[in-house]
């Protein structure tokens, strides 16, 4: 079993905060405990997780928030994730600094090897992410929002996104639906193996497949050609076709308009379940039944996280969010045939 801060701190005769003070060197240790804590440090070989590291050195109260602005149209959802960074920066005296390039690597390197920030919130997370050796190798700590495929050592928040796609089909099939399609994100956020896409579609086709139905999906473009393809293309795969999942937030308002051009009403013809934010589902027509993307909530735990690891006073912890489905007007029971 690994030697934990606890166990130092117990060896020293100290408390853990006393521990994490002596190794980030934010506050003045007596030379006596100081000695106390590095002998217990030194006897028991205990090794400080790569995020909880800090040099000694003057704090900015700046935090890096890295991310990568796309082509694919995600901005409006991402910016949720940068107010709620930016508020709970607020309120504990830090300015954010914001790194919007696609690659991200050598801006990170910059600010963080000129001094300019206490810490990195990483977003936008590819399963094979190569930012991960770089954040590994930082002399500050870094918060992941999104779960690379090797998270060892990295410190991330993230939302069960296989989860929330399986629910939604358990939701579909105990209403009684055969024949469900997902209409996921764009192909472009596939190619670049960004994680919540790969996991939603992966679990929602898991599920499907494991109930003895057809798993079928397509990627769309968010604007209403892009759709209206789409659509097309699902009930060409299965013209029975009853329900939809849509993971793909700015697409949900066209997919609605075009069932309606298609004369096929909401429950009553096609029943439709997103994954999305939940103040995005609650104000469409019909309101839409949805596994709500705790966008807020992910921004607010990634700065807590990284607040914690900059002062030394938190353990590295990584959290997986669980989905909760809200169930509204767009699902019903399938027709009989």
């Amino acid at each position: 079993m690994p030697v934990r801060l606890v166990d130092v701190a117990r060896r020293a005769g100290v408390s853990p905060s006393t521990v994490s003070y002596v190794l980030s060197g934010n506050r003045p240790i007596s030379a006596e405990t100081r000695r106390r804590v590095e002998e217990s440090i030194a006897e028991l070989g205990f090794r400080p997780h790569a995020g909880a590291r800090s040099i000694r050195r003057q704090s900015t109260n700046v935090v890096a928030m890295v991310l990568p602005m796309f082509a694919d149209g995600q901005s409006s959802v991402q910016m949720q994730f940068v107010f709620a960074v930016l508020h709970a920066a607020r309120a504990q005296g830090y300015n954010l600094l914001l790194l919007t390039a696609e690659d991200g690597v050598a801006e990170i390197n910059n600010v963080v090897n000129s001094a300019m920030v206490d810490g990195v919130i990483v977003m936008e997370i590819q399963v094979n992410d190569p930012r991960v050796p770089v954040l590994r190798a930082l002399d500050r700590p870094a918060v992941l929002i999104g779960t690379p495929d090797d998270a060892e050592s990295l410190v991330h928040v993230d939302f069960d996104f296989a989860a929330a796609g399986a629910m939604c089909v358990q939701h579909l099939h105990d209403l009684g639906h055969r024949h469900i399609g997902m209409l996921a994100q764009p192909a472009d956020t596939f190619a670049r193996q960004a994680g919540f896409a790969l996991r939603a579609r992966d679990g929602v086709l898991q599920e499907l497949t494991d109930r003895g139905l057809n798993p079928t999906w397509i990627p769309a473009q968010p604007n209403p050609a892009g759709v209206a393809e789409a659509i097309e293309e699902l009930f060409g795969q299965d013209p029975e076709l009853s329900a939809l999942i849509v993971y793909n937030e700015l697409a949900l308002p066209f997919v609605l308009d075009r069932l309606r051009q298609l004369g096929r009403r909401v429950p009553g013809d096609m029943s439709v379940v997103a994954i999305c934010p939940d103040d995005q589902a609650q104000h469409l027509l019909p309101a839409v039944s949805d596994v709500a993307l705790p966008a807020a909530e992910l921004g607010r735990l990634a700065f807590e996280r990284l607040v914690g690891l900059i002062s030394g006073t938190d353990q590295p912890v990584s959290t997986l969010l669980e989905p909760h489905l809200n169930r509204r007007g767009s699902a019903g029971p399938p027709l009989r045939r």
